[in-house]
């Protein structure tokens, strides 16, 4: 098992966190969230799909801390039943990663930040 730092340079400015992986990266068993130290474990490994995403190996994961990219146009909502969203706001228009959103094009996260 390794720590690797997600390096990817998303288009909408998602934060990149680390995740601890087998070599080759094809199981997660645990990752650090951007911004934080704490390590979220898994009960058991989850399969990642890292097709068109970059990694670096970090070779010492006790001196390790993962940068926060703050993004003003950007908010993680908490949804009725805890799932965690992300609104953000483009170019005058708001989306939202929510199911509701993609099928309506409106959703109650936005509606909150768009007053």
């Amino acid at each position: 098992m390794k720590l690797f730092q997600e390096t990817t340079d998303w288009p909408d400015s998602t934060p990149n966190h680390a995740y601890y992986m087998d070599d080759g990266k094809s199981k997660m068993f645990a990752y650090i969230k951007a911004g934080d130290k704490a390590v979220f474990k898994f009960k058991t490994p989850i399969r990642i799909d890292t097709r068109g995403r970059k990694f670096k190996e970090i070779a010492d994961p006790n001196n390790f801390t993962v940068e926060e990219t703050t993004n003003p146009n950007r908010w993680e909502v908490t949804g009725s039943k805890g799932d965690l969203y992300i609104v953000r706001l483009e170019d005058g228009v708001y989306s939202c990663s929510c199911s509701g959103f993609k099928f309506r094009g409106d959703c109650r996260h936005v509606k909150a930040f768009a007053k």
